[in-house]
């Protein structure tokens, strides 16, 4: 029995009554919880003689395999621990980043990174000139510091 059986089962009572109703049938509610009930009563059973079949199969030596919620769990603990390593990485290149960028160090190494070569690093430190030149509204003698990082 579905939920549209449901439905159908309410219409029909609403309609032709039942044996516990007057001839002229069920009120809109009686009648929903009256077929709400048997969907109930008919779903109980229907579990219980699949937990009865389940058992019975187990004693004669059935083996089961693992349920579909035992599979999208492993699949998703997999994938957690997947991301896991990948989120250490981040962090770690994070620090790294860091720890060079207070040491006064350039390079900073990681999965499929090179760092900055001395080329690379020659060509910011120029880029960083061309701007301090720009800035206006600064004071003289005053060094500019801060702001946004150029990136090559």
């Amino acid at each position: 029995m579905t939920t549209r059986s449901v439905v159908q089962r309410q219409l029909w009572l609403m309609h032709n009554g039942s044996s516990h109703a007057a001839a002229t049938g069920m009120s809109r509610a009686q009648a929903y919880d009256a077929a709400r009930k048997e969907f109930y009563a008919i779903r109980h059973a229907d579990e219980v003689a699949r937990r009865v079949a389940r058992e019975e199969a187990l004693s004669t030596g059935a083996q089961f395999g693992m349920s579909a919620l035992q599979v999208g769990m492993q699949l998703e603990a997999a994938e957690f621990e997947r991301w896991r390593g990948w989120a250490r990485q981040q962090v770690t290149l994070q620090e790294q980043a860091r720890t060079a960028a207070y040491s006064g160090g350039t390079a900073v190494q990681g999965e499929g990174e090179e760092g900055l070569s001395g080329r690379a690093a020659s060509g910011m430190e120029a880029v960083l000139d061309e701007l301090k030149a720009s800035v206006k509204g600064g004071r003289k003698g005053t060094e500019v510091r801060g702001g946004a990082v150029v990136h090559p």
